[in-house]
């Protein structure tokens, strides 16, 4: 590069050694303006090549806000955060996660972040070296886009959620439609039978109700199906022994279990028997551990129930127990993905609790359920 002639005839016109000085100064500052660019287009390609790997990583787990945490650190470690510790509230379990060094550092800075969305939370707390720490750092800016990118995929879950009981909701006017219809029909028919009075316009009537029965049958039969149990049934208080419940579900799944132990509950039947459909449908789905052992008790004095479900693995496959409660997740190709979300939805409404066990040493995992038996 040439020269401008204005600072040639400058530096001539002063003292040679002075001249080498100048000359020396314009160098530096051509290298310190050099190596300035080379940096800042360093940070800019790591900014964007961590900012990409993260988008790349949401969009392989299909916008599944654990599996994004889970396959992320070595992204947020590669940019500076030696250490992630987060409290993770996922439909009622609770999961701590620590990544990153076991021991703390001297010379480490921290930033927490929460995120809030119905029954998904997230708590966590970064631990940043003293160069990512700044707020314009590579490490600030990945890390808020990895929370910007988490915040996205809890809301696209609430809004499933949201779509699927719009969904339900859709259903119960359908069944309640159906319902109405089947009821009009049998007035329709009643009034008709009034008004019969020969024998030929009795006849005729037979050959229309024949036309006309399969398909109103079909309807009811289908409406009938989807009423589980009957309405009236959730307003019994009557008294009842739970063991004889329990006995009749793990029938009606052909189950080996040893139910030990007694209780007496008015609980409405009707979501008791949905509360341990779901739960041992589990164990009947998954068939790979063995004789289920459930055992009840019943504190006399308060009337607090406990029920323990338990069984041992046997095919030593893994337990993703943060995500047992979520809502449409399944490893069964049969299932849904909504039973025990359902179970735990039913037992809330009674101050009720269930939770997921899994003792790895020996292999041992079930349930343990506790509420209050006599409720008025």
């Amino acid at each position: 590069m040439q020269v401008p002639v204005f600072i040639t005839e400058f530096l001539s016109s002063l003292p040679p050694y002075i001249a080498d000085w100048v000359w020396l100064a314009f160098l530096i500052i051509g290298f310190s303006l050099f190596f300035t660019a080379f940096y800042f287009r360093h940070r800019a390609r790591q900014l964007s090549k961590a900012i990409m790997a993260l988008y790349d990583i949401n969009d392989g787990v299909k916008q599944d806000a654990l599996d994004f945490f889970d396959h992320s650190w070595s992204i947020l470690h590669s940019v500076g955060c030696v250490k992630l510790h987060a409290n993770i509230d996922w439909f009622g379990e609770r999961k701590n996660v620590v990544r990153g060094l076991k021991k703390p550092i001297k010379e480490a800075y921290s930033k927490s972040y929460a995120i809030n969305r119905d029954d998904m939370r997230f708590q966590m707390v970064f631990e940043l070296s003293r160069e990512a720490y700044s707020r314009q750092s590579v490490a600030s800016l990945v890390i808020r886009t990895f929370i910007s990118i988490l915040e996205e995929d809890l809301i696209l879950k609430q809004s499933e959620i949201l779509a699927s009981q719009k969904r339900l909701e859709r259903y119960q006017l359908f069944v309640q439609h159906e319902i109405k219809n089947i009821a009009q029909f049998i007035q329709l028919l009643a009034e008709q039978v009034k008004l019969v009075e020969t024998d030929q316009a009795k006849v005729k009537l037979v050959d229309r109700i024949s036309d006309a029965l399969p398909a109103m049958s079909q309807r009811a039969r289908k409406t009938i199906d989807n009423l589980q149990q009957p309405l009236g049934e959730m307003y019994e208080k009557s008294v009842y022994k739970l063991e004889d419940l329990i006995k009749d579900v793990v029938q009606m799944f052909a189950l080996e279990a040893n139910v030990l132990g007694e209780a007496s509950t008015n609980l409405p039947r009707f979501m008791l028997i949905e509360v341990f459909k779901n739960i041992l449908g589990n164990y009947r789905d998954h068939a790979s551990s063995e004789r289920l052992n459930i055992q009840i008790r019943q504190d006399s004095l308060s009337e607090f129930m406990e029920i323990r479900i338990q069984s041992r693995e046997t095919s030593g496959r893994e337990f993703n127990s943060e995500r047992m409660f979520e809502p449409f997740w399944t490893t069964s190709e049969s299932g849904m993905g909504l039973g025990l979300f359902l179970a735990r939805e039913l037992l809330k409404q009674f101050n009720g609790e269930i939770e997921f066990f899994h003792h790895k040493k020996d292999g041992v995992f079930g349930f343990h359920i506790s509420v209050v038996g006599i409720q008025d």
